[in-house]
């Protein structure tokens, strides 16, 4: 276009009323031009911005939910600690309980041989007895 704007300036040089108009002309076509460039740049800008606000828009909403989840993780990491704390009491109660049940075994043990020690010394005291 500039080629063109050149040339016909060139041409128009030789009559300076013609040239004039022409030039007049031009200008009123760059200045409309520039015009129609910059409504379209507002446009252009206006887009960009509501874009940008629905970006911001869906940014604001995936950090809420990325907050909820976590909030929910951290409930449930709670409730898991919590049950395993209730488990690690359960099982201290069963190895205690295990403990005892053993204890309780060995004593049996224990009385089981008192007790057959008994007898044979009465099964000897008895025998001695029907000797004499």
């Amino acid at each position: 276009m500039k080629f063109v704007t050149l040339a016909a300036l060139a041409a128009m040089a030789a009559t300076p009323a013609l040239a004039d108009s022409v030039v007049r002309e031009q200008a009123r076509a760059d200045y409309h031009q520039a015009k129609a460039d910059a409504a379209r740049s507002q446009d252009q800008k206006e887009d960009a911005q509501a874009i940008a606000g629905a970006s911001q828009a869906d940014a604001a909403s995936a950090q809420a939910q990325a907050n909820a989840a976590q909030d929910d993780a951290a409930t449930q990491q709670a409730r898991a600690n919590a049950s395993k704390a209730k488990a690690d009491i359960a099982q201290n109660q069963a190895d205690a309980s295990q403990a005892q049940a053993d204890s309780a075994q060995a004593q049996a043990a224990q009385a089981t041989a008192s007790r057959d020690a008994a007898l044979d010394r009465a099964d000897d005291a008895r025998a001695v007895a029907r000797s004499n």
